[in-house]
């Protein structure tokens, strides 16, 4: 079995009455939203790895929070397998949302509720609401 891994964040911001918004992309290849995120490169650590691929995909540079982490496990095609390293990471005002054409279809924020109706797959909701939880408590 071939083990790929990825890292990503889960962006966040607050509207003006409070609530949470995420920001959510679109993949080109499948058509599926989720969480910006990338593949390791080289020798990189899953931290450094999430920061590129949200710069990359999203042109966003916002504050992590590297104490929430969560994973993900999924099968892909073929033998393979996939794991997902997912961070957090508060939106910086002021900065606009530029994405990758290349491999971000769209883009939007979205509440958790929103969420549900995009986040379909490889248990994307599991860790939005974890985020959520993990904001509400720590912010």
């Amino acid at each position: 079995m071939k083990l790929e891994h990825s890292a990503g964040a889960v962006i966040y911001r607050r509207r003006e009455d409070g609530q949470l918004e995420f920001l959510i992309v679109q993949s080109v290849i499948n058509d599926n939203w989720g969480f910006p995120k990338g593949h390791l490169e080289n020798d990189e650590d899953a931290n450094i790895a999430a920061q590129r691929e949200l710069a990359e995909e999203t042109g966003l540079k916002p504050e992590f929070d590297f104490n929430f982490v969560q994973k993900t496990r999924y099968a892909l095609a073929a033998g393979k397998e996939k794991t997902v390293t997912y961070f957090l990471a508060k939106y910086v005002a002021g900065q606009e949302v530029v994405t990758q054409e290349e491999e971000i279809k769209g883009d939007k924020w979205v509440t958790l509720a929103e969420a549900k109706e995009y986040l379909t797959v490889h248990d994307k909701m599991k860790v939005l609401e974890a985020a959520e939880d993990y904001i509400k408590k720590n912010n």
